[in-house]
């Protein structure tokens, strides 16, 4: 297992607030294996027919987990076609804590099980495969149980080339106020990258002190409550 823990997840623009969700809280949802896009995950190569009631039992196994996935690989055109909307999305650059466990997943056949293999440990193990199609994925995971998400630290968001302007300077406007520090980048294709100027892009947003005393709202003149507010939401 290689012990750097910077990873990248891709994602699109469709869904402001799992993206926000993600950048703002800093952290990763954990699906059930079901709400992932592979249809065999779970699904195990058995050695005899084993009993109707065993197979409940596996799937209540695997139903125990919560899968978080995530690549290495910080510009796969694959994974920009397929995750981030052909390239209208992002991707996060993130590091896990060394508290996190993770796994790097295995594209060879899966370990074929017969009925006394059912348990636990060998439920965690299956969720550790996936079919040999995926391996463009070179993907890695987190397999937690009684929680719903997996604390990142995100490091930088990445503007695919193709990501539509008025949904990026939106959330370009949020993060100023939220995390002014964050790297943003936009991905010009050909593997070039161009800064997009975070904190120079927009003017302050707040309300100014002046003509109507009414109008002045001492919180919006605030950078850190703005910063704080969006971190809530």
């Amino acid at each position: 297992m290689n012990n750097k823990k910077t990873f990248y997840k891709y994602k699109t623009l469709d869904n402001f607030e799992f993206l926000l969700d993600l950048i703002l809280k800093e952290r990763l949802y954990a699906a059930k294996y079901n709400e992932l896009n592979d249809p065999m995950e779970g699904v195990i190569n058995v050695e005899n027919i084993i009993p109707r009631e065993r197979e409940v039992e596996w799937k209540e196994l695997i139903e125990k987990f919560r899968i978080v996935c995530f690549t290495k690989q910080s510009n796969n055109p694959l994974m920009w076609a397929h995750y981030a909307d052909g390239g209208r999305g992002c991707v996060i650059e993130f590091e896990l804590s060394e508290s996190i466990e993770y796994h790097k997943v295995s594209y060879v056949k899966k370990p074929i099980i017969n009925e006394k293999d059912i348990n636990i440990a060998n439920a965690l193990e299956i969720l550790k495969y996936k079919e040999k199609p995926w391996k463009y994925e070179a993907e890695y995971r987190c397999l937690i149980q009684k929680e719903d998400f997996v604390a990142v630290s995100v490091k930088s968001v990445t503007f695919g080339a193709r990501a539509e302007e008025a949904k990026v300077d939106m959330l370009m406007y949020i993060l100023k106020l939220s995390n002014p520090d964050l790297k943003v980048l936009k991905h010009c294709g050909s593997n070039l990258f161009q800064n997009v100027g975070l904190l120079s892009t927009y003017p302050r947003s707040y309300v100014a002190k002046g003509i109507d005393e009414h109008d002045y709202c001492e919180k919006c003149n605030d950078m850190k409550f703005a910063r704080e507010y969006f971190r809530k939401l």
